[in-house]
């Protein structure tokens, strides 16, 4: 297990997921699942790692679910710009659902 700052810790969370997401491909329902704070196939990823330690996972973890665009963009990072444009795209449209609803 490796200790790091948060900044090599966002970068090897990046590459984590940027491979998961190269094996599985991301879509619309993966966008739908960051954004509802579904995160536990992403957590489930990194804790397979091995690479960090409780304390590590509950911070990524928490700041996932205080902003599931810290998820969502380390998802997309890697990604081709097809697939960050067509999540982006989904984002976009949950972001507006809740306020169409209301009306």
């Amino acid at each position: 297990m490796y200790q790091q700052d948060s900044g090599s810790r966002t970068e090897l969370v990046v590459a984590l997921l940027g491979a998961e997401v190269a094996e599985s491909g991301l879509d619309a329902a993966a966008m739908r699942a960051v954004y509802s704070g579904d995160h536990d196939v992403w957590v489930d990823a990194i804790e397979a790692s091995g690479m960090f330690g409780f304390p590590a996972l509950a911070e990524i973890t928490a700041s996932w679910a205080a902003d599931p665009r810290v998820l969502r963009d380390a998802l997309l990072a890697e990604a081709d710009e097809l697939t960050q444009r067509r999540c982006m795209s989904a984002w976009a449209a949950l972001d507006v659902r809740p306020i169409a609803a209301a009306r």
